[in-house]
């Protein structure tokens, strides 16, 4: 978890400052200049950190259980846990996640993933082909 400075802020500044981010992500016009601002405002860890979350949601939204995603996504039980009440009480992550459901390329991204963590039976041999279509349903071919 990142840390954040003891020194606390009174909440006007707080706000203002919360605002202006918002404002600067909005003003943003491409997926070129949010990478970015992304990549210069976010460390690595921080970007892995968040996406992982996001990953989190679109796999509780699909139904997944948590054994399933804290294998696939490498997550503790509690970073699920708590996107999960988020999930349940807030609705940034439902709106978001409908707007990122309609890219094709993340479709095919989660279908990659999905295929490759149902492929893997145990950890020294792959399921074969006909068990893993028959498991998902999957019709197209892919490159894993």
């Amino acid at each position: 978890m990142p840390l954040v400075s003891k020194r606390i802020l009174d909440k006007k500044t707080e706000e203002r400052m919360n605002r202006t981010l918002l404002e600067a992500i909005s003003k943003l016009k491409s997926k070129e200049e949010i990478t970015l601002f992304i990549n210069d405002l976010l460390s690595p860890v921080e970007r892995v950190m968040l996406a992982k979350r996001l990953a989190v949601a679109v796999l509780l939204t699909k139904g997944y259980d948590y054994k399933t995603i804290k294998d696939t996504v490498k997550v503790s039980q509690e970073t699920i846990s708590k996107v999960s009440i988020t999930l349940n009480a807030n609705i940034g992550y439902k709106l978001t996640i409908a707007k990122i459901a309609k890219s094709e390329a993340n479709r095919e991204f989660w279908e990659e993933i999905f295929r490759l963590h149902h492929r893997m039976a145990t950890r020294d041999t792959f399921a074969p082909e006909p068990l893993l279509k028959k498991k998902l349903g999957h019709k197209k071919q892919t490159l894993v």
